[in-house]
């Protein structure tokens, strides 16, 4: 992951954030303190369980995940629950719609990554190196329960970012501006 829109991604977990909007480089990482991950869990709460820094009506969650992988170039995943990732194979899409209310927001691209004692009802594991690649896609170009490494979406205007290395507990803000795409837009991007 408007009037500020975030949209934020928890690796391995259903919440990645894309925004697109002219990629270059990591602008900030700062540490997550467990209070701004902690949320209630009541079924109740109509935000339980998203991150508590995240203003509500603020931010976007995947609507579409799947993984494509470049050893099994014409292989489809179909739509998935969570992000999979594997050095130079596997990498996963999360696609997004932009609601029309999204109209003239400002958006930030935010991977937000908790530790995992800090989560309550999802899990993830790590090991690696923990360096990643995001590319976002052309707008209106999304994923689909065919999708392959070899028919993903279209790429975007804009070339990869460059690589990040990311660690459990921080949150990693990789672009703020203006949403270059349309309201009502599926937006997506590969995450490796």
């Amino acid at each position: 992951m408007k009037a500020s829109t975030t949209l934020p991604l928890s690796l391995l977990l259903p919440l990645l954030p894309v925004v697109l909007s002219t990629p270059f480089e990591l602008l900030s990482k700062r540490p997550l303190a467990s209070h701004e991950w902690t949320r209630s869990t009541s079924p109740n709460q109509p935000r339980a369980n998203c991150p508590a820094l995240l203003p509500a009506g603020e931010y976007e969650f995947p609507h579409y995940i799947t993984q494509i992988s470049a050893s099994q170039p014409d292989k489809a995943y179909g739509a998935q629950y969570s992000g999979v990732f594997t050095p130079n194979d596997i990498s996963s899409i999360f696609s997004f719609d932009i609601p029309a209310s999204r109209t003239d927001a400002n958006c930030t691209l935010e991977f937000i990554f908790p530790k995992q004692e800090d989560l309550v009802t999802s899990s993830y594991s790590i090991s690696g190196g923990g360096t990643f690649v995001f590319e976002g896609y052309a707008p209106g170009s999304c994923p689909g329960a065919a999708t392959t490494y070899n028919n993903q979406p279209d790429p975007g205007p804009f070339g990869a970012f460059p690589a990040v290395h990311l660690e459990p507990g921080y949150v990693y803000v990789l672009d703020v501006g203006p949403c270059f795409v349309g309201a009502g837009t599926c937006v997506a991007g590969r995450l490796g």
